[in-house]
């Protein structure tokens, strides 16, 4: 009786987050996304120490979306994949160590130039 109880509600729980399906970003993009964000916000950073109407116009905003539109990217789906990956502490790491390769590629470049 208790195994039967037990199947049906992991039944409706299955249903219900069937229903709930939140639409997310995969890996790769991701980590382009996240990178170009905080290079973006690296930048930001820097100019608005030495011109402060960047932050009174808000220009990482600008930034920020002007990432989201080169990518092709919803902010909205942008922000679930951050919430899920939350709640999810592993695939937050792969997705953070990825971007920390990106940063060591990108430094080995500039390197080189």
């Amino acid at each position: 009786m208790r195994n039967s109880i037990l199947i049906s509600l992991l039944i409706l729980a299955s249903c219900k987050s069937g229903q709930q399906k939140i639409e997310k970003l995969d890996i790769n993009t991701m980590k382009v996304v996240v990178w170009q964000l905080m290079e973006a916000d690296d930048y930001y950073t820097r100019v608005s120490l030495l011109d402060s109407t960047w932050r009174l116009q808000r220009k990482n905003v600008e930034m920020y979306q002007q990432v989201f539109d080169l990518n092709k990217v919803d902010r909205v789906v942008f922000n679930n994949t951050i919430n899920y990956l939350e709640r999810h502490p592993i695939e937050f790491k792969r997705l953070m160590d990825s971007v920390n390769e990106v940063s060591k590629r990108e430094k080995n470049i500039q390197r080189l130039h």
